[in-house]
């Protein structure tokens, strides 16, 4: 079965392969633990984040940066 989806956490939680286009071109693709990384985020989306275990699944979860991070104050 494929799906089509752009929310990279319920990607990453219920994918067993995960293919990541950049304009129209192949990224990287995998199990989704070798695929999604901050650097991938940051080189195909253009957003820092940070990728952690999700607590629940221990699959990659993408958190992007709080509004003060964005913004540049505190340590969000």
């Amino acid at each position: 079965m494929v799906r089509v989806l752009h929310d990279l956490g319920q990607a990453a939680r219920y994918a067993d392969h995960l293919v990541v286009l950049k304009d129209g071109r192949l990224a990287s693709s995998g199990a989704p633990a070798d695929v999604l990384d901050a650097e991938l985020v940051r080189s195909v989306f253009g957003m820092e984040c940070r990728v952690v275990p999700d607590p629940e699944t221990g699959t990659p979860l993408v958190v992007p940066p709080g509004r003060a991070a964005r913004r540049g104050t505190g340590t969000a």
